[in-house]
């Protein structure tokens, strides 16, 4: 996991007293000296004399203090001359909700939304706690998901930003290599040197063998107890949090199908309280408050709560079918019902044979199990009490 940096002097500061990275404090001195002789004003009468002496003398004063020499060399790892940061005043990168953590990475994301004719593309940088990042992942998938595919022009672009954002979500190691040795150096600055230390450690997981040699010293000047080993970031669970979308859009997409195939056993264990009652009740509609009853107890049967609400429970009859006052052919018949007429299923015998319906009138009768399928068959007539629309 390490990150390979060629700089070593974003600012020129070697290079204006002519030294390499591992000069020692008497070649820096000595170099000083003689470089300072060459471009000191009363010396040099070129244009560029002074403002040669003063980078001679700015390079000289960070190089010379093993403190500031070894911030420069780190930031100097991770910061290019026009996007380094003042070494005096650094400020720790917070997380999103602005609080200090010494655990936050960077997360990359790929944002694609299509608009028709036009699209718009995005790639921010994030700083953010894990538990904050789970939530960036999900919000970023489901806006990639829904909304990339509305443009023709978004389409190819959509599918490289998800495949992208699955594929990159632990490659983001320069910008956390740069964030973990800001903030080690930002800490120290004001003297929370645990948090400094939780932070260098981190930024080992990302540097190469040099600057690592510099984190160790860096660790050595802090002081203290460094942390032998931090959990790293679960980044395969940040990968599989992408996959909920498109795994929820396949499920939905399979429920017209699975549930013309559910067998009554399913349905019964999923409805049923697995209470047997006298078939002598009192049902009650939620959108009227009225009531019915039934006049005969014939049985025993296993009730299904009557919620009008609810489509699931909602059966047609496969042919033209006997509707029976009670469970058994030799009972008085209630009436005759049309191929195609919705019911309502509001309890079943414990021989799993008749299973009692609700009409549209809210009367209750039986029919036989086999005749029954799943679903809504003929549209149900407006006044039906067997089913409440949505509006």
């Amino acid at each position: 996991m390490s990150v390979e940096n060629e700089n070593f002097d974003a600012l020129g500061y070697y290079e204006a007293l002519e030294l390499d990275s591992d000069a020692s404090a008497n070649d820096i001195k000595s170099n000083y000296r003689n470089i300072a002789k060459i471009w000191h004003p009363d010396q040099n009468t070129s244009e560029d004399a002074l403002e040669r002496f003063q980078q001679i003398s700015v390079a000289y004063d960070i190089l010379k203090d093993d403190r500031k020499k070894l911030i420069y060399d780190l930031l100097s790892q991770v910061y290019t001359k026009d996007s380094f940061p003042d070494m005096f005043s650094l400020k720790s990168y917070k997380d999103l909700d602005g609080n200090e953590d010494p655990f936050v990475r960077g997360v990359r994301l790929k944002k694609v939304i299509g608009k028709f004719m036009k699209y718009t593309s995005s790639e921010d940088l994030d700083v953010c706690s894990f538990n904050e990042a789970k939530k960036l992942v999900l919000k970023t998938s489901f806006s990639n998901w829904l909304l990339g595919w509305w443009s023709l022009k978004s389409f190819g672009l959509n599918i490289k930003a998800i495949l992208g954002n699955i594929r990159n979500i632990d490659k983001n190691k320069k910008d956390n290599l740069r964030l973990l040795i800001h903030n080690s150096i930002a800490y120290w600055g004001e003297k929370k040197n645990d948090k400094a230390l939780f932070s260098l450690v981190q930024a080992g997981d990302y540097a190469n063998i040099g600057q690592k040699a510099l984190l160790h010293k860096l660790g050595a000047m802090i002081g203290g107890k460094v942390p032998n080993k931090i959990s790293p970031w679960n980044y395969g669970y940040l990968k599989l949090l992408q996959l909920i979308f498109p795994l929820v859009i396949l499920v939905l997409a399979a429920l017209p199908f699975t549930r013309n195939i559910a067998s009554f056993d399913d349905f019964q264990m999923y409805v049923s309280k697995d209470k047997e009652m006298n078939y002598y009740q009192e049902v009650k509609f939620s959108r009227t408050g009225g009531r019915t009853f039934d006049d005969v107890l014939v049985s025993k049967v296993v009730d299904i709560p009557v919620d009008t609400k609810d489509p699931d429970l909602l059966f047609y009859v496969a042919s033209k079918t006997n509707v029976m006052h009670a469970p058994g052919d030799d009972f008085d018949l209630l009436t005759v019902i049309e191929a195609k007429t919705t019911v309502r299923v509001t309890g079943y015998t414990p021989d799993n044979v008749w299973f009692r319906i609700m009409l549209d009138g809210g009367e209750m009768g039986f029919v036989r199990k086999n005749v029954l399928r799943r679903g809504i068959g003929e549209e149900i007539p407006a006044n039906s009490k067997i089913y409440e629309k949505p509006f």
